[in-house]
């Protein structure tokens, strides 16, 4: 079996890895990186030389490009019953805000989503000589870990996980069976995070303090996954000023209230999505702008999304605090404006006068929960992805010395046989 990685190898973005041999063609996610205005995809395949399309999660480094393969006939795709209908909202919102940059039009996303396969945690299909199951991956919405047996070998893609249950998601399982080949990713090999009750307690107080000395808070979270969490642990913590929820995040959040048994505590997500002052017009973002509160909105690293509407009145002042609640990838407006303190606006650079924070309120596993993740994986061949350069070199470093295992940090284009 060959496996060849297209993307998202020593870098954080168009994740796609090929799976083949003589008789089956798989593609494990097929993702886009945003640097800038410019799409970056991954290493080209013909898309007739893929039988199956298998998508961990929606968000857009693991599902931007799957919609090219669906030009013409299409091909089969698998991917959770929540991640769907996720799926469907960003790919649509991508097409939207890119402005006819891209090589695919509504027509391929519907027909991606309609010819999928659309499975429950744990539900084994069975197809083609093959045999799938998704295993919950504690990263985002509907996101899972990929369970493949071919050809005798059974393959493990965790794509992003996390381990923690957070007050949005369950941690991810990890009971596994014995694996053969093991794909890991590595966003955070070099650091641990801080205890979760300690992170959310902190960001809580540090936005009560900048409501109450009159400013505003502006916090650039995920459409998928981010935005839901951080309402719901202001809500745990029964945050006591005026939130504003805009955005994608609104979608996403009535599409959640179908699948409760997805979540690890719907009824705060409810709770949350009660307490929340819903933004639906522009005239009501110029209203948010007015008085001390937090507004919550796409996108996560500020790269398109009503987030650039706020930034640059929020940024303006000292009494204000932009608060980041997530992994901002290198070259991207948000990792900018954490490590410089300036922010893109309209493609020049703008000194931000507001305070700046990162809260580590991480969807990915930390460095020694991916050690004890690969640990318990204990796969013959272990490959490390998803992750700058030095991460997926020294998780894979542990895995030869510490536990030896058979463990590579792939580069972009290389392929292994297995």
């Amino acid at each position: 079996m060959l496996v060849k990685f297209l993307g998202g190898v020593r870098e954080v973005g168009r994740s796609a890895i090929y799976l083949a041999d003589g008789d089956r063609r798989f593609l494990l996610d097929a993702g886009v990186m945003l640097s800038g205005r410019e799409v970056k995809y991954p290493m080209h395949i013909p898309p007739r030389e893929v039988d199956e399309i298998i998508i961990t999660h929606a968000h857009l480094d693991h599902i931007g490009a799957a919609p090219i393969f669906f030009i013409g006939l299409g091909r089969e795709s698998f991917l959770t019953k929540l991640t769907a209908p996720l799926a469907k909202l960003i790919l649509l919102d991508f097409i939207r805000v890119s402005k006819g940059t891209l090589p695919f039009e509504v027509l391929e996303v519907d027909r991606f989503i309609e010819k999928s396969e659309k499975l429950e945690y744990g539900q084994e299909i069975s197809r083609n000589g093959f045999k799938l199951m998704f295993l919950q991956a504690g990263h985002t919405p509907g996101g899972g870990q990929v369970l493949l047996e071919f050809k005798g070998k059974r393959i493990l893609y965790t794509g992003d996980i996390n381990t923690v249950e957070t007050t949005l998601l369950k941690g991810a399982f990890t009971d596994y069976p014995p694996i053969d080949v093991a794909i890991v990713e590595s966003t955070y090999a070099n650091k641990n995070h801080p205890l979760r009750e300690e992170i959310e307690r902190k960001f809580v107080e540090k936005l009560k303090e900048v409501v109450e000395r009159k400013g505003i808070v502006l916090v650039p979270a995920f459409g998928i996954g981010r935005s839901q969490e951080v309402i719901t642990i202001l809500a745990k913590y029964s945050f006591p000023y005026d939130v504003y929820y805009d955005g994608m995040a609104r979608a996403v959040t009535q599409i959640l209230f179908d699948f409760p048994d997805w979540l690890s505590n719907p009824n705060l997500l409810e709770e949350a999505a009660e307490e929340v002052i819903w933004v639906n017009t522009q005239r009501q973002r110029e209203e948010a702008l007015k008085n001390p509160g937090v507004i919550v909105t796409p996108a996560g690293m500020l790269q398109g999304g009503p987030v650039n509407f706020y930034l640059k009145k929020v940024g303006d002042s000292k009494k204000n605090l932009i608060a980041f609640v997530s992994y901002q990838v290198e070259g991207t407006p948000g990792r900018i404006l954490l490590e410089k303190g300036v922010i893109t606006v309209d493609g020049k650079f703008v000194k931000a006068k507001s305070e700046i924070r990162h809260f580590e309120l991480s969807s990915h596993s930390g460095k020694d929960q991916l050690e004890k993740l690969i640990k318990k994986i204990n796969a013959d061949k272990t490959f490390i992805v998803h992750g700058e350069p030095e991460n997926c070199e020294r998780l894979a470093k542990y895995a030869r010395e510490e536990l030896e295992l058979e463990a590579f940090a792939p580069k972009l284009g290389e392929s292994y046989t297995i």
